[in-house]
């Protein structure tokens, strides 16, 4: 993420909900896709910006925690591995709607954003 300090690490700027809600909306498109594993999730993110290096794998098992709870994602032990048993991460069929209610979310304020922008630059043009 932008910035001098990494997601969970440290204090920021506040809007950690949007941070969290970003990271979940993520996961849940990384798992619409595919099952996955925490590390397989965490190498995913890399393409929506995450920084493996900046971002504690904790704060990842945290929001899939929080989705688990939430019923959008279901975990079993997985026994495919040759190394220590690992924690396979599904997404439910509550968790296909609410990431479509997310995403559509995420199209709104998209669009406030944009005209927020338009906005501004029609007031630094005319300063």
């Amino acid at each position: 993420m932008p910035g001098g300090r990494g997601f969970g690490q440290g204090r920021g700027q506040g809007g950690g909900w949007r941070k969290m809600f970003f990271l979940k909306s993520c996961l849940l498109v990384l798992l619409h896709r595919e099952a996955g594993y925490g590390y397989s999730l965490m190498d995913g993110l890399k393409k929506f910006g995450f920084q493996s290096e900046q971002m504690d794998i904790s704060i990842l098992y945290r929001a899939l925690r929080g989705l688990e709870e939430a019923g959008l994602v279901v975990s079993s032990w997985s026994e495919e591995s040759l190394g220590p048993q690992r924690r396979m991460y599904t997404i439910t069929p509550q968790g296909e709607a609410a990431l479509a209610e997310w995403i559509e979310s995420l199209r709104r304020w998209r669009r406030e954003i944009e005209a927020l922008e338009a906005a501004y630059d029609a007031v630094k043009k005319g300063a």
